[in-house]
């Protein structure tokens, strides 16, 4: 088994005031580090190319059920891709909405 590195961005709005003018936009960037067989690199693509669909372009505040802080979805995008059924799991996660901070969940891991 081997780590493989897959990154997205992707643009979204959310809101985190409570408010209706606290609306704004991200560019959002995810990389996700996936322990997996080299032989289902492309499925395991295609499975986080469809996860990841839903968020981009999105008003995160109605896809998510949790406040869509950087640590909400990573968390979130975390949990939910390890509990799909394939031969994988996601041992490290680093997400990020601007270059000087990255929050990063799984770090012993790898």
């Amino acid at each position: 088994m081997g780590i493989y590195k897959y990154s997205y961005r992707f643009n979204a709005s959310h809101n985190t005031s409570g408010r209706d003018e606290g609306r704004h936009t991200h560019s959002f960037e995810v990389v996700f580090y996936i322990k997996q067989q080299v032989k289902f690199f492309y499925e395991t693509e295609k499975l986080v190319n469809q996860y990841m669909q839903k968020y981009m372009g999105a008003y995160l505040n109605d896809v998510m059920e949790k406040t869509p802080t950087i640590e909400n979805m990573a968390e979130t995008f975390f949990v939910d891709i390890n509990c799909f059924d394939g031969d994988f799991e996601v041992v490290r996660l680093d997400m990020s909405d601007s270059p000087v901070q990255t929050y990063i969940i799984g770090v012993e891991e790898v």
